[in-house]
């Protein structure tokens, strides 16, 4: 199975001081290119939040647009710059019918992955919390399946990732969903975005990682004194599921120069079930 996520995608409608840095429309349009351009295409597109600047209807209906030409299952959850009831409204094509009241979470088991948003987010706020509310509600989806693989994708990368100003206004309660994703070893992969750098560690064995935005990227900075935003490459990633494991890839969508390798391949596609190893010419 291949699942791509896109993250942080910042679609505005009005003027921003980001302007003179990146057009996030057209860099998601770029990306959403790039995607279609894969030989290989992903079974799913997992959208991990801050999909719209300020979470207006008007931005929604853009977003809407700009994914249009997919033509493959997208599934969103809402970060800190969307609105979690105009979310709702404007994405209901692509979420469930029953989800929580007060959040956009829900489970969809229609791949061989299981795969749970989790909707971290609070309404009039930049930072999340895993409430007792959500706890309780991961708890009990993850228990009627404790056998089945899953990926939870979700806003908040529930780790400290040494962006300082960034972790101290991310997600309350962090530990507790470690400890929650700790005694749940089906959980094969923890995916999230906000960091809009592509970042990877562990929780227990699970492996969990952080997707850069399709728009703006953030500076490497771990000084804790400092930070910044740069134009980066706009970019996505491919996690792709062996019945193993997870393999991350990250995707810049960049305009360079390429060799093509296919004749080489072929060859070494031959060497390979020939069994004549691979000796130096």
């Amino acid at each position: 199975m291949l699942i791509a996520q896109i993250s942080d995608c910042h679609i505005r409608s009005g003027p921003s001081p980001f302007d003179g840095l990146v057009d996030s429309s057209e860099t998601l349009r770029q990306v959403v290119s790039h995607l279609l351009n894969n030989r290989r295409k992903p079974d799913v597109i997992l959208a991990t939040g801050d999909l719209t600047e300020s979470g207006t209807k008007e931005e929604y209906a853009s977003l809407i647009d700009l994914l249009s030409p997919l033509n493959l299952p997208v599934l969103p959850i809402p970060g800190n710059h969307d609105e979690c009831p105009q979310f709702k409204n404007s994405l209901k094509r692509y979420l469930p019918e029953d989800l929580p009241e007060t959040h956009c979470s829900y489970v969809n088991e229609d791949y061989p992955i299981r795969l749970i948003g989790l909707d971290t987010s609070l309404v009039g706020r930049h930072d999340g919390d895993f409430d007792d509310e959500r706890f309780e509600w991961l708890e009990k989806k993850l228990l009627q399946a404790s056998e089945a693989p899953t990926v939870i994708f979700t806003h908040f990368p529930p780790f400290s990732s040494g962006i300082h100003f960034m972790d101290v206004s991310g997600l309350r309660n962090s530990e507790r969903f470690c400890s929650l994703v700790e005694k749940n070893p089906q959980i094969k992969l923890v995916i999230s975005g906000h960091l809009h750098r592509p970042i990877a560690t562990t929780i227990g064995t699970t492996a969990a990682s952080v997707c850069p935005s399709t728009s703006h990227q953030l500076g490497l900075e771990l000084d804790p004194a400092h930070g910044s935003l740069v134009n980066e490459p706009p970019s996505y990633q491919l996690h792709r599921w062996d019945g193993l494991r997870f393999t991350t890839h990250t995707a810049m969508v960049w305009e360079g120069k390429t060799f093509d390798l296919s004749s080489w391949i072929k060859e070494v596609d031959k060497q390979s079930s020939d069994e004549t190893g691979f000796p130096k010419k």
